[in-house]
């Protein structure tokens, strides 16, 4: 019986595990695989990943593994073993019944897996997870990518050089015929084409299976959010259980202060978060980066402002610059505009 159970070894798992180890917490993270990090041991297939920016908090810098803009995905796989190296990860361990281990509070961080769109005729098709990476496959061959985001364009781009014709579409495959040694796809707006290969490139979606009543689920677009969205969840869990008050500072309570704030902030608000600001006479509070579900104060997001009085909407600010704002703060605190 542990207080935490994490379940998933990933950027998500490893860094709410962090997070716990640091406050002193008791918690277990529990990884199906023998490894940390085992989606990216498969994923991207071509192993190059689309940014630089994949360091989790309170561990080294990623720039420690590599200085490239678009690194390879091995040295991610080295980053993330190294940072759980000082967890208490438990591997080779799959759950099917969070409830087993007897834990308070269950995280679920078990990432991702491919998508299949449910197009007619798609199980004839190969996927991004199952396709061939040697472009020398593709020579001669005219290729259909189903699919329009990374994992399409950067399949599309590791093969374009030895294949006959490359293209490229979305949600516009009505249907996938096998025909010989080949495929007949039909495209809205285009009619029937013949290709040698077609390639499913439909992106992820999260695992839900864990999905329950009383289950955090903590996940992500990109390690960057998913690193935001690990703090804020380890500081409602510590708020909520533990008494711990959420990090804030104090700012001067004039139209002219909060507009200077608020307009640094909202472009370094990760999505899916906000900023609080809670007016309390001559000072306000800014408690940065909690979950959107607030109803208190100024909820500022990276589009908007919304002002709360007792979880009623009553105002929102959608020009995030120092002067629209200052006019918005001086309306909504009834003092006048210093500018």
């Amino acid at each position: 019986m542990v207080e935490y159970l994490v379940i998933g070894a990933g950027p998500a798992g490893l860094q709410m595990g962090r997070f716990l180890h640091e406050a002193g917490r008791d918690y277990l993270v529990v990884e199906a695989g023998p490894e940390p990090a085992s989606f990216f041991r498969t994923f991207p297939r071509h192993r190059v990943l689309s940014t630089d920016d994949n360091s989790l908090f309170d561990g080294p810098p990623f720039a420690r593994y590599s200085k490239r803009s678009f690194p390879g995905a091995d040295d991610l796989v080295r980053y993330l073993e190294d940072f759980a190296r000082p967890l208490n990860v438990r591997y080779n361990t799959k759950v099917s019944d969070p409830k087993a281990f007897g834990a308070r509070h269950v995280v679920v961080a078990t990432g991702k897996k491919p998508h299949l769109p449910t197009i007619p005729g798609v199980e004839h098709a190969e996927t991004y997870a199952s396709a061939s990476t040697d472009p020398t496959a593709y020579a001669g061959k005219r290729v259909l990518i189903i699919g329009r985001g990374p994992s399409a364009f950067e399949t599309a781009d590791h093969i374009a050089a030895t294949a006959r014709l490359t293209h490229t579409v979305g949600r516009t495959v009505q249907r996938i015929v096998k025909d010989g040694n080949g495929f007949v796809a039909s495209i809205d707006g285009t009619g029937e084409l013949r290709y040698d290969k077609v390639i499913v490139c439909t992106g992820f979606r999260r695992d839900t299976a864990l999905d329950g009543p009383g289950v955090h689920v903590l996940a992500g677009d990109s390690i960057k959010a998913i690193r935001h969205a690990a703090r804020a969840l380890h500081r409602t869990l510590e708020a909520e259980h533990h008494g711990v008050p959420w990090p804030h500072r104090r700012l001067r309570n004039r139209p002219d202060a909060l507009a200077a704030t608020i307009a640094t902030r909202a472009g370094e608000i990760p999505d899916g978060l906000a900023d609080v600001v809670v007016t309390q006479g001559q000072h306000a509070l800014l408690y940065d980066e909690m979950p959107t579900t607030s109803r208190n104060g100024f909820v500022v997001t990276r589009t908007q402002v919304r002002h709360y009085r007792r979880d009623e909407l009553i105002a929102v600010e959608r020009r995030l610059h120092r002067k629209p704002l200052e006019r918005f703060f001086s309306q909504q605190l009834a003092v006048p505009c210093i500018a």
